[in-house]
C-alpha cells in the first residue's frame, strides 16, 4: 500500500505495513482515500492493516487476536464470577450481571462491524459472529453435556442416583439425561425472543419486492428497526427480570428445603410456603400449577432418597419412610389414600403421583396454625471458594482484595474486548475477500469459539457430574445465552441500522438463526429426556445452519 505525505520536503516512512508509519514533520497521509493527520515521529495507526498481508500472516494475527478475545471473556467471566462471594450482590450477580457481560464480546463484534465507512457490506461479519455464537451455543456445548453426561435409559427414563454396580454404564449411542420442567419454561422464552427478528425481518422483504435501491430500503427500514430496538431492549429488561426472580425463589426454596433436613420446617409449613407465596395466595384454594411446581422442588431430593431400589417409584414402606422424614405422622388413613391415588394400580407411587398425594392429603388434614416459614430461615450463602492467595487476610482484607480484583478483571476484559474486536472484524473481512465467500461465513465458524469457547469447557464440567440438576443448570446457561443474543446483541445490530441508515439484507441468515433455535427449543419442550441420538442430531444443527443459508441464497435467491 502506498502512502503519500502533502507537505513540503516530508516523507513517510513504512514498516510492519500499516501499523508504524512515521513523517519527519507535521503532515497529512493519505492512502486508499483515507487520512490521517501525523505529527513529526507518530505512529498513525495500532494495528496492521490485513491488506498488506500474506496468508500465513493472517492466519498468525486472526490466532492471535482470536485468542486475546478468549482470554478477554475469560477475564470478564472471572472477574463477575468474584462478585458472587458478596452476599448482598450474589443473587443479582448471578441473574443480571453475568448474563450481560457474557453477552458483552458478542455485542461488541456485532458493534465494531458496522461501525467502519463501508459498514453495509461489513456487517455481514457482525451478522456471522451473532448467528455463529447462538447456533454454536446450542449445539456443541449442547452435545457435550448430553454426550458426557449420560446415563443409562429404561422405559421409565434416565436412571440418576443408582449406584453403579446396579447398572450398565451406557454405551456410545445409548444412554441419554433428564433435565427439569423449568428448562422448558426457559425454551419458551428463547422461542418468543426468535420473534424480534420479524419486526425488521417482514418489512426489509416487502420493501425488496418494491425496490432494489439499497439507500430506499434503508430509508424505509430504519424506523423499523427503532421499533425493534425498542422491543428488544424490553424483552432484554424483561429477561432480566425473570432471571432475577427466579434466583430469589430458588434461594428461598433452597432455605425451606435446608429446613426439612435439619427437622425445622415439616411438609405442612413447606406447603403453606408453596401456597402463600404462589400467585392465588389464598389458604383454601388448590394448589395451583407455580405452588405445585415450588412443592416438587421440595420434595424431590427426599424422593431420590427414599427410593431404595431406584426405580422411580416409592412403595407404601417407603412412602411411609419419607413422610417421617419429612416430619410428618402418617396416620391409618394414609394407606387407603396412597392405594386410592396408585393410578396403575402397582403399589407404588411415582413422583407426580406422591407430590399430589402429599398436596391433597395436607389439604385434608386439619392443620394448626403454622409460624411463617421466614421465622425459620437462617441467612446462609453460597459456599464460594475464596483465592488461595487470599485465603489467610482477615475478612475485611479478603473483601477488599476480592472487591478490588473483581473490578480490575472485568476493566481489563472490557478494555481488551474494545480494543481487539475491531482488528478481528477487519481480518474476517478480508479472509471472506480472499477467498470470494462472504465473510458471514468466515465470521459464523471463527467468532463464536473466541469469544464463547469457555461455554464448551463449562458443559463438560456440568455434565461429568451426571445428575438431574447439572444437566438442567448446563443446557439452561446454553438457552439463556440465546436469550441474550436475541435481545441484546439484536439490539445492538438494529440500533446500527437505525443510525447508519443501513438496509437489512439478512434473510437468509435471519431464517436460518430463527429455524435453529425453533427446532432446539421445541424439541426441548416436547421431550424432557433427550437420548445421545438426539444429542447427534443437534450437533448436525450447526453445519445445517450453513447449509440452509447457502441454499437460501444460492438456490432461493434471497438476499
Amino acid at each position: 500500500m502506498s502512502w503519500r505525505c502533502n507537505a513540503k520536503k516530508a516523507f513517510c516512512f513504512s514498516f510492519v505495513g500499516r501499523g508504524g508509519y512515521f513523517c519527519n514533520s507535521t503532515s497529512t497521509c493519505t492512502a486508499s482515500g483515507t487520512s490521517a493527520v501525523l505529527g513529526a515521529g507518530v505512529m498513525v495507526e495500532l494495528f496492521i492493516s490485513p491488506e498488506t498481508l500474506n496468508i500465513p500472516q493472517m492466519s498468525f494475527l486472526t490466532a492471535v487476536y482470536g485468542v486475546i478475545l478468549y482470554q478477554s471473556s475469560q477475564l470478564i467471566a472471572g472477574g463477575s464470577e468474584l462478585l458472587l462471594l458478596f452476599p448482598a450482590v450474589a443473587g443479582i450477580v448471578g441473574s443480571v450481571v453475568l448474563p450481560i457481560l457474557g453477552a458483552v464480546p458478542d455485542g461488541v463484534m456485532v458493534l465494531f462491524s458496522g461501525l467502519g465507512p463501508d459498514a453495509q457490506s461489513q456487517v455481514s461479519v457482525g451478522v456471522g459472529a451473532l448467528a455463529g455464537s447462538t447456533v454454536m451455543l446450542l449445539t456443541f456445548p449442547w452435545f457435550i453435556a448430553i454426550f458426557f453426561g449420560r446415563v443409562p435409559v429404561d422405559e421409565k427414563g434416565t436412571m440418576y442416583g443408582q449406584k453403579s454396580c446396579s447398572v450398565e454404564k451406557p454405551s456410545f449411542f445409548s444412554g441419554g439425561v433428564t433435565f427439569h420442567k423449568s428448562l422448558q419454561k426457559t425454551a419458551w422464552i428463547m422461542l418468543g425472543t426468535t420473534l424480534l427478528f420479524l419486526v425488521i425481518q417482514v418489512p426489509a422483504s416487502v420493501e425488496e419486492v418494491k425496490t432494489s435501491d439499497t439507500s430506499s430500503q434503508a430509508t424505509v427500514e430504519k424506523w423499523w428497526a427503532l421499533g425493534g430496538l425498542a422491543l428488544s431492549i424490553l424483552a432484554f429488561c424483561g429477561y432480566l427480570l425473570i432471571c432475577f426472580q427466579d434466583a430469589n425463589e430458588d434461594k428461598a426454596l433452597a432455605k425451606v428445603i435446608e429446613g426439612i433436613k435439619e427437622r425445622r420446617i415439616s411438609i405442612g409449613t413447606a406447603l403453606k410456603f408453596a401456597k402463600d407465596t404462589g400467585p392465588s395466595g389464598s389458604k383454601t384454594e388448590p394448589l395451583c400449577k407455580v405452588g405445585q411446581a415450588r412443592l416438587q422442588k421440595i420434595v424431590r431430593p427426599f424422593f431420590a432418597i427414599f427410593d431404595t431400589d431406584g426405580n422411580h417409584t416409592l412403595d407404601i414402606s417407603e412412602f411411609k419412610n419419607l413422610l417421617l422424614a419429612l416430619g410428618e405422622r402418617p396416620d391409618p388413613k394414609a394407606s387407603d389414600t396412597l392405594k386410592r391415588k396408585d393410578k396403575d394400580k402397582d403399589g407404588r407411587l411415582n413422583f407426580e403421583e406422591v407430590v399430589e398425594f402429599l398436596a391433597e392429603y395436607l389439604k385434608k388434614e386439619k392443620m394448626e396454625e403454622l409460624k411463617d416459614v421466614r421465622s425459620f430461615e437462617v441467612e446462609e450463602t453460597e459456599a464460594e471458594e475464596m483465592p488461595e492467595d487470599l485465603a489467610n487476610l482477615t475478612p475485611e482484607q479478603q473483601m477488599q482484595r476480592v472487591l478490588f480484583r473483581s473490578f480490575w478483571m472485568m476493566g481489563l476484559g472490557t478494555i481488551f474486548v474494545l480494543i481487539f474486536s475491531d482488528p478481528m472484524v477487519d481480518m474476517l473481512s478480508e479472509w471472506g475477500r480472499r477467498l470470494h465467500i462472504s465473510p458471514f461465513y468466515i465470521s459464523f465458524i471463527l467468532a463464536p469459539f473466541a469469544s464463547n469457547a469457555s461455554e464448551l469447557l463449562s458443559a463438560y464440567t456440568y455434565a461429568v457430574k451426571k445428575s438431574q440438576k447439572s444437566i438442567t443448570t448446563a443446557l439452561s446457561t446454553l438457552i439463556g445465552a440465546a436469550c441474550m443474543n436475541n435481545t441484546f446483541c439484536l439490539a445492538i445490530f438494529l440500533a446500527l441500522v437505525y443510525f447508519k441508515d443501513l438496509a437489512w439484507k439478512f434473510t437468509a441468515e435471519t431464517v436460518a438463526i430463527m429455524l435453529i433455535q425453533w427446532a432446539i427449543g421445541f424439541l426441548t419442550v416436547a421431550r424432557q429426556t433427550q437420548t445421545t441420538l438426539v444429542a447427534f442430531l443437534i450437533l448436525m444443527c450447526y453445519p445445517g445452519c450453513l447449509f440452509i443459508v447457502w441454499f437460501l441464497e444460492n438456490v432461493v435467491g434471497l438476499d
